[in-house]
């Protein structure tokens, strides 16, 4: 259950509202990022550096005054590392939408939490019984999925598991850079390390870069990176960041529902199948913490 604001003893609905619109705006939003790779037929890793050097520089004029004030974070070196680590995680994605269907990437993609899952001792969080069994439910789905899908690309299947490996070590390194940096200056570093990191492919990989493709990289730049992490940051100030996790798992259930409308992907029974178990996964152990937070 999702529980309302509250402000001066009242509820505040029109807060919680606001809060579930953005929350969900910004899923469909993520949701649509496949299809942009895909459309843009750049090289992964040139796609991806355009969309975090556009980014940087946005979010740079929106955050100046505050990030002049911490750059030594730029130092430190879980920063880096999940700079580093964004960088794979995003090339490793956008790699295999390109040479596999949307649909069964996204959802090894979404593996990543499962992982997360897994490294939590690594915080000091120990892994409950309803964190073991929400993994359980996970790795039954992609064991499902796997088998539906042997006929597939392997290289497509190894990197859509990539990327959701490193999505689960991201999270947690970027928890402990959150220790030494406020979320959107990490976000600033993490976008700005992840160009510097991926500016050799611009002369290592050969590709043609088109006006169409000029447009896509802005719009991915702002519209699915800047102001889709504002929402998502801005949704947690009305309702409980627990909630919003939840309904992070509709980002794969857009993906593959853009997938089968602009690119006539239709996913298989195993891929279904394998979607529910780790949505139901990601959310069962979601709303366990929630339980035991409230």
């Amino acid at each position: 259950m999702i529980l309302p604001a509250v402000h001066g003893g009242s509820i505040d609905y029109k807060q919680k509202d606001a809060g579930l619109a953005e929350i969900i705006l910004s899923t469909v939003i993520w949701g649509s990022i496949p299809l942009f790779s895909i459309w843009s037929a750049l090289p992964s890793p040139v796609f991806v550096f355009f969309r975090v050097l556009i980014s940087a520089a946005v979010l740079y004029v929106i955050l100046r005054k505050d990030i002049n004030s911490d750059i030594s974070s730029l130092l430190n070196p879980y920063v880096v590392l999940s700079g580093i680590l964004l960088a794979a995680n995003w090339v490793f994605l956008f790699y295999a939408v390109n040479i596999i269907p949307v649909s069964e990437a996204i959802i090894f993609y979404y593996s990543g939490p499962v992982i997360a899952i897994l490294l939590s001792p690594l915080l000091k969080e120990k892994i409950t019984r309803s964190a073991g069994i929400g993994i359980g439910i996970a790795f039954s789905g992609i064991i499902l999925m796997s088998a539906g899908n042997l006929n597939l690309n392997p290289l497509g299947i190894i990197s859509a598991i990539l990327s959701g490996i490193t999505y689960g070590i991201l999270s947690v390194v970027s928890k402990h850079s959150t220790e030494c940096v406020k979320p959107l200056n990490l976000v600033f570093f993490q976008v700005l390390l992840s160009a510097i990191i991926l500016s050799p492919s611009l002369f290592l990989l050969k590709f043609t870069f088109t006006s169409d493709d000029i447009v896509i990289a802005v719009f991915s730049a702002i519209v699915q990176t800047v102001i889709a992490l504002f929402l998502w940051y801005d949704s947690m100030k009305k309702i409980k960041v627990q909630a919003v996790s939840i309904l992070s798992y509709l980002d794969p259930v857009f993906a593959i529902v853009f997938a089968l409308i602009f690119l006539d992907q239709v996913p298989d029974s195993f891929t279904i199948g394998g979607g529910v178990l780790l949505i139901v996964s990601g959310a069962f152990t979601t709303a366990s913490t929630m339980r035991k937070t409230d």
